[in-house]
């Protein structure tokens, strides 16, 4: 992977990694079962998002819609959360899907 994530990239949870709702927090875990990540609610929606289907840049776009935030804002966030899930194993980057 490259400095960061593209985003006409196309994220999807590596095979093994799960992401589940406890209450009201929210866990993923690693295929290895070793690493917990609490989320907050647009971070969880950018991690449902990240299916293999939308762009980094649908994703984001998505994620401003339903929570009417910043576009601009909502998309260096989630550039910088998709480079730490990489980094971290989570999720690979795929090439733009058609």
């Amino acid at each position: 992977m490259s400095e960061g994530f593209g985003v006409d990239r196309v994220p999807r949870h590596r095979e093994g990694v799960s992401g589940q709702r406890f209450g009201s927090d929210f866990i993923v875990l690693d295929a290895e079962g070793r690493t917990l990540r609490g989320l907050n609610a647009t971070a969880i929606r950018v991690w449902e998002l990240c299916d293999g289907k939308h762009t980094a840049r649908a994703i984001a776009d998505q994620v401003a819609r339903e929570y009417r935030m910043d576009a601009r804002q909502v998309l260096t966030d989630t550039l910088r959360f998709l480079t730490d899930l990489a980094r971290l194993g989570l999720i690979d980057e795929l090439q733009e899907v058609r």
